[in-house]
């Protein structure tokens, strides 16, 4: 493929391969024109060219054992994260706003099903219909009245990704349907957005890259053909767009495309060999561990958000009610079952170290973004990355002080860095007004919002 340069190389370049394949560029200082310094029409040009402000959310399931989690001290700049669950956020403490007090009140009209509500109402503001059959009733959540709006500028309008697929029928929560803990994402009132569990196809749908097992019949040569890196295919491509770029833009690409590299290879890792029960197959390169499966589905999303794929999407850590266990950090037991631990204080230190864990998982996210130069930013700049939940207090369920820690600057709109309390049951909700502002969604309200969030950063808008 050919790239014509003009005064800048285009947002949108590509470097192109065999059939489908195709490697969007990461944003590049070719990409902001120099010929036209000073005039207006540089300035038009300099501001499409430059990356737009993303939004992603992580959900963990089950709630936190809040005592351990939040400081103790009062808000503000200086708190003190030593000791706490959250102690592995220490060294991005300057890159988040924790905001504490945030509640899901439409999840406290119902004695049962604080899974199913807890997160069927999260990003609703909705009360969910109580039925255990396919009779669901839930609404749009605020990601997708985001996608609808801007999702039409990029490849995919939103990304949903997730480290656990749940069952999709009969009733999980007493009186629920599974579809409702299963899915934080909803298209519409019926209709939730299905989050993807395995790498490999989030891989292929990001690279349009054909694999042998979707090939059965062809020949060997064939088959070989297909399962060759894409960065194989795209070799002359790429000499002819590194011709036109400066030697900063070259090393961008460089790493870009090793990243790549090193995701592809992450996917061909033989699955470990340990026995499975007699009947149990093993899905085709799905991680064992929950670190390694985090690890990999967050190192694409961050390529999707790098490609400009897209702008928006949610990953699930787990669905409500998560069965998984965490041997590889010696807890066997479900996470959910613990968390129902009743002062036990055995339970009580194996939830911390659940939730240490993933806040380890975590920041390895945030350095993951930090580590993505755009022109004089990080990616991690130009974002907004949410760790949130439903379910506050995991022993309670109370809907209340939920997880969220808001991380990024979101291109200058975020002022992060603080321990932000707001007054007891504020509405969740009002985040999500505060949040669409800044990914150019104005709505008057969404749910059960009474008003925009205050504090966030230098456009309260």
């Amino acid at each position: 493929m050919m790239i014509v340069r003009r005064s800048a190389l285009s947002r949108r370049a590509l470097i192109r391969g065999l059939g489908s394949v195709a490697i969007t560029l990461p944003f590049l200082d070719a990409m902001v024109p120099h010929s036209l310094i000073g005039s207006a029409e540089a300035a038009a040009r300099t501001a499409k060219a430059m990356p737009k402000n993303r939004f992603s959310l992580l959900y963990y399931p089950n709630g936190l054992e809040s005592s351990a989690w939040y400081p103790k001290g009062p808000d503000g700049d200086d708190y003190d994260l030593t000791g706490l669950s959250m102690e592995p956020l220490k060294r991005h403490q300057k890159d988040f706003l924790l905001l504490g007090n945030l509640s899901v009140p439409m999840a406290l009209y119902d004695a049962a099903g604080d899974h199913a509500k807890a997160i069927g109402c999260y990003g609703t503001g909705v009360r969910i219909r109580k039925t255990a059959s396919d009779d669901i009733q839930c609404a749009i959540s605020f990601d997708q009245v985001m996608a609808n709006n801007i999702g039409n500028r990029t490849r995919f309008p939103s990304l949903e990704l997730g480290l656990d697929y749940g069952r999709m029928e009969g009733g999980c929560d007493p009186g629920y349907a599974c579809i409702y803990s299963n899915n934080v994402s909803w298209k519409d009132a019926k209709t939730p957005a299905i989050k993807e569990v395995n790498p490999r196809v989030v891989f292929d749908r990001l690279f349009g890259n054909a694999q042998a097992s979707d090939h059965a019949g062809e020949s060997r040569d064939q088959q070989e053909t297909y399962n060759r890196s894409i960065l194989d295919y795209t070799r002359d491509s790429l000499m002819q767009v590194n011709a036109q770029l400066g030697q900063a833009d070259r090393h961008r690409v460089d790493e870009y495309l090793s990243s790549i590299r090193e995701i592809e290879h992450r996917l061909d890792a033989p699955p470990t060999k340990e026995e499975l029960p007699k009947g149990v197959v093993r899905p085709l390169r799905v991680p064992d561990t929950f670190k390694e499966h985090f690890r990999l589905m967050a190192d694409l999303q961050i390529l999707a958000f790098q490609m400009d794929a897209t702008r928006i999407s949610t990953f699930m850590l787990g669905v409500e009610q998560s069965r998984r266990t965490y041997n590889e950090i010696g807890i066997p037991e479900e996470h959910h079952g613990l968390t129902h631990h009743a002062g036990d204080r055995e339970k009580i230190a194996k939830v911390i170290r659940i939730d240490t864990y993933m806040a380890e998982q975590f920041a390895y996210y945030l350095d993951k973004m930090k580590s993505v130069k755009e022109g004089d930013k990080t990616m991690l700049d130009n974002a907004m990355v949410l760790l949130g939940n439903g379910n506050g207090y995991a022993t309670r369920h109370d809907h209340d002080n939920c997880l969220s820690v808001l991380a990024g600057r979101g291109c200058g709109q975020l002022d992060p860095g603080r321990y932000i309390v707001y007054p007891e049951g504020t509405v969740m909700s009002n985040l999500w007004l505060s949040l669409m502002d800044r990914m150019e969604t104005k709505m008057e309200r969404h749910g059960d919002s009474t008003g925009r969030l205050p504090g966030l950063g230098t456009s309260n808008i």
